[in-house]
């Protein structure tokens, strides 16, 4: 019995596997056909699509002047306009070249730009609900939540409507996918800890995927990389090494110049942007400006290094995934520039949030009940706020300081679930067996 009980469970993987790859293929000829085809969209992926386009069909540097007025004669049919109102951007490549590598496979195709992008933004709108919805998964696996499934469907179906990723979608956002790949590195730690050490190369893997928007690695991957060193994690720094030598080591022999040229970019980049970080946001309205900008950012950073400490120094390894989450929470509050798609990375405190409400009395349709207010209130937000045509900066706000908030009131319960567990599975491996011939320390 126990033999044929491996066969039904591979078989059940794969049969699922063919299955969501055909639920993705019939939504990908979806939004083909009822919206990329005659409705393009998705700028922000298209300035990254078009540069690699640009590279791998034509053999241009992705970062030139040249491809980047393309790009603005694509989208506005002149050169980009330096009046704030219009909102008009340059068309510069603005990322790692990295990125390139990674969208590759996606400028395969017609020769025919507008047909190619067409599907090409088609999968990507559809790739990017995928990681999202991915990564509410993770979290439920990672918080231990065990609500009914149509809970779960609902949550993975109400992942469409998130506000952050749903304008993630719409603008073509690549900082969405970034994004969840560091919720899966962290979901990957803590599964390494629960089942295999093998998991911490996935994890790897993740983690430094997520690099190709690196300004939202900010504390999270230094952290993760200390949290690796100091616990000697050599499956989890191995998935880290040589996915990094692979990605920027094929980056570098591509395009050697490719470093410098996008620093240049970033450099300007910060320059023509108009809203700030979150902190920035709230201290220009009070009329504290950039000088309480930077104190107020400096003071959000003395947590995060206390909750380091913690982790690194004292060894609360239970304390890891919180620690996480408070590095990202303070990441979208201070960063120079972020971007409210970004914000899907508040996933790990929502689904956090949601396990605690359902141990409630009526607790599942309390779960329910967030969920649709977390939908209408921040379309809501949106749609009231609209100026004109444009994001509000004010939309920057609820969901890094309620995050903030709730991870200030709960980081007991977080302790608590015992995510990654003082003496992790591995560990317990490698340390000998007590017998009665060997005295206790």
């Amino acid at each position: 019995m126990l033999r044929r009980a491996a066969p039904v469970s591979t078989l059940s993987r794969i049969a699922f596997a063919l299955l969501s790859t055909l639920f993705l293929a019939l939504m990908v000829w979806a939004v083909y056909s009822y919206v990329t085809r005659d409705h393009p969209g998705a700028n922000d992926f298209f300035q990254r699509w078009y540069g690699t386009r640009a590279f791998w069909l034509e053999g241009r540097d992705p970062y030139s002047r040249e491809v980047a007025l393309e790009v603005e004669n694509k989208l506005y049919g002149h050169p980009a306009s330096t009046d704030p109102a219009l909102d008009e951007y340059p068309g510069d490549f603005l990322y790692p070249f990295p990125t390139a590598v990674l969208l590759a496979p996606l400028t395969l195709g017609s020769h025919d730009v507008d047909a190619a992008y067409a599907w090409a933004s088609a999968i990507w709108i559809v790739l990017t609900w995928a990681f999202v919805a991915a990564a509410f998964i993770a979290m439920v696996d990672l918080f231990s939540w065990r609500p009914p499934g149509w809970l779960i469907a609902v949550g993975i179906a109400w992942t469409a409507t998130f506000y952050p990723a749903t304008r993630g979608m719409f603008l073509g956002q690549t900082g969405v996918v970034a994004a969840c790949l560091e919720l899966l590195a962290i979901w990957a730690l803590a599964k390494a800890a629960q089942t295999t050490p093998r998991f911490e190369v996935l994890a790897g893997v993740f983690l430094t995927l997520s690099t190709f928007k690196p300004q939202i690695g900010l504390l999270i991957v230094p952290f993760l990389l200390l949290w690796g060193v100091r616990f000697r994690r050599w499956y989890f720094l191995a998935g880290v090494a040589i996915t990094g030598a692979i990605l920027y080591g094929v980056s570098f022999l591509l395009l050697p110049s490719w470093l410098s040229e996008w620093l240049a970019q970033s450099t300007r980049y910060t320059g023509y942007t108009q809203i700030g970080s979150p902190v920035s946001i709230i201290t220009n309205a009070i009329g504290a400006g950039h000088m309480g900008e930077l104190i107020v950012s400096g003071l959000l950073l003395i947590p995060v290094l206390w909750a380091w400490y913690c982790v690194l120094w004292v060894g609360e390894r239970a304390a890891l995934v919180w620690t996480a989450a408070l590095s990202l929470t303070v990441t979208h509050l201070i960063l120079v520039r972020t971007a409210t798609p970004h914000y899907v990375v508040f996933l790990i405190v929502i689904v956090f949030a949601l396990r605690e409400i359902t141990r409630r009395r009526n607790g599942t349709l309390l779960a329910m009940l967030t969920l649709v207010v977390l939908t209408v209130g921040l379309w809501a937000l949106f749609l009231l706020t609209l100026q004109n045509r444009f994001e509000s900066p004010w939309n920057y706000l609820p969901l890094p300081i309620g995050s903030l908030l709730v991870l200030a009131l709960t980081r007991p319960a977080w302790l608590t679930g015992s995510l990654i567990p003082t003496s992790t599975v591995h560990d317990r491996i490698s340390q000998p067996t007590v017998t009665a011939s060997q005295p206790s320390a």
